[in-house]
């Protein structure tokens, strides 16, 4: 039996502003917590071992000591793996500094106990993977939930390997080896000093599961693995940024950054899955690419200067010509027709390439105008939203609704929101009102006085009226434009910007500020046509959509190995609650003694809790569900809730 690591107490505290209302003590100094997005417990990791504090009834819900899973033969064992790996670009470029690592999708998350990996179940704590039992140096872990298995990349005696483990029987179904460290680590030398000098063009992981193959990209590193036996099938010699499988599963479409840390050039090819040979010749190559969509045996690819069908098979274009415009950074699907954006103006062009307006729509100023939104809209309308201009196109016509486009500031940030066919946007210290079934030319209301315009981050509607927020404000107001509350906040000094350029305050993250401008091949998405040219939904071709576990669970019989069924209700709410965090904002502000993380509840301006943070790099989570802020000293965890 695990031995039980217990919370050494609990005390409630008085509920006021700026005093946490439940305050834990652990036995030893708190080196991580998480926020389980399944169950909304807390995670908290100290040296001594991990638990899973359950906020409703202020118990533990399962726990986990370190000596459980560590023991002195593991770790050495563990310790020589380490050694064999070196201190070389191969072992930098997958680690991380995280104690706990939720794994994209699932329950599970992997924790580091001193050198040692183990892959936890959050909701009932077993254990379903111990590096140090198998004797790996674990350097990633991605979850497979339509064949529910572990896909685990690691080292074990000099040689790199593939370990699928079945979650349901907790067994190792195969074991592949991929190379051994050496041949690896110069194989991939290039790709791994790059992602070691910060290009952030370089992808996340992402693995995708088609016609019994499971093609893993890791770290730009692409494998197409037998998903029966496990056996390596191919992997390219050359380093991706994306990938995306055929509607058809007989080919990969790859997308390649080739230049430096400040280059946006991209390289696209076509691979063969049986062998992974290139289809193409030569390498498509252009600054950026900006929508992608497969139709069975033509690739459409819109990119910085061009806009065509290629074929599958040879690369060559469909279309005599291009699609007119230059420097093509949006398209949209609508209906059959493709709406897109090239310079600073827009145009719809039909399956042939052929353009459906006399003339293109000016959105913008100047191509360098940041594209905002641009969507179908009801009345056979399109919305659009950029740095300068917002305006409707009936897309029958190509004419703009509204006479004189809403003028915008770009030198001054512009946040939005939408809901429907209603859009808020926030700029200049003015807030406009758009509404798709409205052929009134929207002008904005009043004049909101904010001290720092320039650090405005997000607008979100509510049943009162609307509220904005900034890094040092938060606004509320009606619906006629009558500010019903403004909290003003001084900027905190030094420490205070070194948070805020770490990322660690929740900002505009939390917030879910808009924007649809493409910035980097990551975010890049391909859409599906089937044969009659109808669109198919890319949750159905992809393991990327977190509520896919749950769609899938419902009717899984096994589930209660996976997810206990008791749990279940209980995370379809919380990640349908997803899509309404926006309770509360989080300020970093200047308080009198030190710099302070305030909670404000957006329907009324009232400071929930003040914290004092204690150093510039504070260990704290916020459950983007109840907007409960857990914040760590030392050996202690502090629970803010609403009052």
């Amino acid at each position: 039996m695990l031995k039980q690591l217990l919370l050494s107490g609990l005390i409630v505290t008085s509920l006021q502003v700026s005093f946490a209302q439940e305050i834990i003590p652990f036995k030893e100094k708190i080196e991580e917590v998480k926020v389980d997005p399944f169950t909304g417990n807390i995670i908290v990791k100290t040296k001594e071992g991990i638990s899973s504090f359950n906020p409703v009834t202020k118990k533990s819900d399962w726990s986990i000591a370190t000596a459980a899973v560590n023991n002195a033969n593991t770790l050495l064992s563990l310790s020589k793996g380490y050694d064999a790996l070196g201190n070389n670009d191969f072992m930098k470029a997958f680690s991380s500094n995280a104690q706990i690592d939720l794994i994209a999708n699932s329950p599970f998350a992997q924790v580091k106990f001193d050198t040692n990996s183990v892959i936890i179940n959050t909701t009932n704590g077993h254990v379903v993977y111990n590096a140090a039992e198998l004797g790996y140096v674990t350097l990633t872990v991605t979850y497979i939930p339509e064949n529910k298995q572990l896909l685990i990349l690691g080292e074990k005696d000099k040689n790199i390997e593939f370990v699928n483990i079945d979650l349901l029987s907790g067994k190792v179904n195969w074991i592949s080896k991929v190379g051994d460290t050496e041949s690896i680590s110069k194989a991939f030398g290039k790709a791994f000093k790059r992602i070691l000098s910060g290009d952030g063009t370089a992808v996340e992981n992402k693995l995708l599961v088609s016609q019994g193959n499971i093609f893993a990209s890791l770290k730009g590193l692409l494998f197409n693995l037998d998903g029966a036996t496990g056996k390596v099938k191919w992997k390219t010699d050359y380093t991706i940024n994306n990938f995306y499988i055929s509607g058809h599963g007989d080919k990969v479409v790859t997308v390649m950054s080739t230049g430096g840390l400040f280059s946006v050039k991209q390289n696209l090819n076509i691979l063969n899955v049986e062998d992974g040979s290139k289809l193409w010749k030569d390498d498509m190559s252009t600054k950026f690419i900006s929508y992608l969509e497969d139709q069975g045996n033509k690739l459409l690819v819109a990119h910085h200067s061009g806009f065509n069908f290629y074929d599958y098979k040879t690369g060559q274009k469909v279309w005599k010509k291009d699609a007119k415009g230059d420097q093509i950074k949006e398209v949209i699907p609508v209906d059959r027709d493709y709406l897109y954006i090239a310079d600073n103006e827009m145009n719809l062009v039909d399956q042939d390439g052929k353009s459906k307006w006399k003339k293109f729509v000016e959105i913008a100023e100047e191509s360098e105008d940041q594209v905002y939104y641009l969507g179908a809209v009801s009345n056979n309308r399109v919305f659009y939203l950029t740095d300068t201009y917002g305006n409707m196109v009936d897309y029958t016509t190509g004419k703009k609704i509204w006479k004189k486009n809403a003028e915008f500031d770009k030198k001054r940030p512009l946040v939005f929101t939408a809901d429907g066919d209603k859009f808020l946007v926030y700029n200049n210290k003015r807030l406009y009102k758009f509404d798709a079934l409205s052929t009134d030319n929207p002008k904005p209301k009043g004049k909101i006085e904010v001290e720092n315009d320039k650090t405005i981050e997000s607008i979100e509607a509510f049943d009162w009226g609307v509220c904005i927020v900034g890094q040092n404000d938060v606004i509320g107001q009606d619906d006629e434009g009558n500010t019903i509350y403004q909290k003003t906040y001084k900027e905190p000094g030094e420490v205070g910007r070194r948070l805020l350029k770490t990322g660690v305050i929740i900002g505009s993250s939390f917030l879910q500020t808009r924007s649809s401008f493409r910035k980097g091949v990551a975010d890049l998405q391909m859409t599906y046509r089937d044969d009659a040219g109808n669109m198919l939904s890319t949750k159905l071709l992809t393991a990327e959509s977190s509520n896919k576990l749950n769609r899938m669970a419902a009717n899984d019989d096994q589930l209660v190995d996976i997810i206990d069924k008791n749990l279940l209700s209980k995370v379809q709410t919380r990640f349908n609650g997803l899509k309404q965090n926006s309770d509360y904002a989080f300020i970093l502000a200047k308080g009198n003694a030190a710099t302070e993380l305030v909670k404000v509840r957006k329907k009324d301006g009232k400071e929930v809790a003040k914290v004092q943070l204690n150093n510039n790099k504070p260990i704290y989570e916020i459950d983007p569900i109840d907007g409960s802020l857990y914040y760590v000293e030392d050996a202690t965890l502090k629970i803010y809730r609403d009052l």
